[in-house]
């Protein structure tokens, strides 16, 4: 069906509201998932925490997360993308709250495994909204744009917040983005509509009606995901390369520069932040990049590259200050992997599952962001303890980081080539 130019203007108009409402909601998600790395020094302060202890508050967020993909999947293909974010965006406020009031250390674990919990929901939701809003050839580019801003969000995770906690402290600055993100909720209760048929539209890009009884319990929906090994090897890359740049950027990137080379904090912090903005540009690029070429599978081997050299030289060659550049530059590009390994973990699935199979690369991408950061804080609670230096601490407990990111790079090898096209009866 041929749609009119004034209808067309409708659909992306409305497509372009509902998007945006949610992408300024992911863009507060990136800022929960990196905010612990920067105030490491005032939790330290008010609660005592030790490397493990900060590395435990930081993966509180990533074992909520993570658990919550596979229901977060269910969840936006059987509500709906729009009540899930409602809900979601509450959770989180709450959990926000709780951690800005928090007064013992299991208070703030509390506060941080609820707002996990609650914005866990937004990414495969967002998703789900581009894939009902926009045409399907543009699935990655508006991933990459999706991530880009969420990128942002990791910026202001940074030296503004820094900022921030410098003028009102730490926990006035959470409380203010809990209200924000009670605003939030409050705007896609009024505008987000899941699918342009809600508003009265035609649908961009209609699914074939299922025969009657062709329906599937959820248990037989996952089945069917699971057993597809297609989605294996883009879910493990994801995972490979997701946890190494969440360690980084989350959880121990600001103390590892201030400890390792000896600059300040604020230094530090605006080294991640442009880490994070070279991560933002690369996945605008990206995506952009491997529509126009029709070409998934070598995009995805080029990034796992770029993190396994960019990790192996930081760890054994001992390379001065100036490396961080190259370093960031490296890390930066290769985070950008998660915008191919959606569009493959999509392409190589039932169209119908789509939501779920998405929420399955995002497992294994998120229960290494959980994993890595604990491993490595015990590694270099475990190091200090066995009177190495801080420096020679962190260089040895990043070897996990170099792990993963070969692995990653194994299985970007073996990954199947879509040519952006849907290959799942293929």
């Amino acid at each position: 069906m041929i749609l009119s130019e004034k209808i067309h203007q409708r659909i992306s108009s409305y497509g372009w509201l509902v998007w945006g409402i949610l992408v300024t909601i992911y863009f507060l998600v990136f800022f929960h998932r990196l905010s612990v790395g920067v105030i490491t020094e005032d939790l330290i302060n008010t609660f005592g925490m030790n490397a493990t202890q900060i590395a435990n508050l930081g993966a509180m967020y990533f074992y909520s997360y993570t658990i919550m993909q596979i229901p977060s999947g269910i969840l936006a293909d059987s509500l709906g993308p729009k009540k899930t974010v409602i809900m979601g965006s509450l959770l989180a406020s709450i959990g926000v709250m709780i951690f800005s009031f928090a007064s013992t250390i299991p208070m703030a674990y509390l506060g941080r495994l609820l707002v996990g919990l609650g914005v866990s929901v937004v990414f495969l939701c967002l998703l789900k909204i581009q894939a009902n809003w926009f045409p399907q050839e543009k699935f990655a580019s508006m991933s990459g744009l999706t991530s880009f801003i969420g990128s942002m969000g990791g910026v202001l995770a940074q030296a503004p917040l820094l900022a921030m906690v410098g003028l009102i402290g730490w926990r006035n600055s959470f409380r203010t983005i809990g209200l924000v993100t009670l605003v939030l909720a409050g705007l896609t209760a009024v505008f987000v509509e899941n699918r342009p048929s809600e508003k009265g539209l035609p649908e961009v890009n209609p699914q074939p009606a299922k025969a009657a009884g062709e329906k599937q319990s959820i248990l037989l929906q996952m089945k069917e995901v699971v057993k597809n090994i297609k989605i294996w090897a883009p879910a493990i890359t994801f995972g490979g390369i997701n946890g190494g740049f969440l360690l980084f950027t989350g959880t121990f990137g600001v103390s590892f520069i201030t400890n390792v080379y000896g600059l300040d904090k604020v230094t530090a912090a605006n080294y991640v932040s442009i880490l994070l903005v070279i991560s933002g540009i690369a996945c605008l690029l990206v995506g952009k990049i491997s529509d126009s070429l029709k070409n998934r599978k070598l995009p995805m081997i080029i990034l796992a590259l770029c993190a396994s050299i960019g990790w192996g030289i930081l760890v054994f060659l001992k390379p001065p200050v100036w490396f961080m550049f190259v370093f960031i530059a490296l890390m930066g590009i290769a985070s950008s992997i998660g915008v191919i390994c959606w569009s493959v973990g999509k392409e190589v699935s039932n169209p119908n599952l789509s939501g779920m199979a998405l929420s399955i690369v995002n497992v294994c991408g998120f229960l290494s962001a959980a994993l890595l950061p604990i491993i490595c804080g015990k590694l270099i609670d475990g190091n200090i303890a066995n009177g190495l230096s801080l420096a020679l601490a962190y260089r040895k407990a990043f070897i996990v980081p170099v792990i993963s990111a070969f692995v990653a790079l194994g299985f970007a090898f073996i990954s199947k080539e879509t040519n952006c096209e849907n290959v799942y009866n293929k």
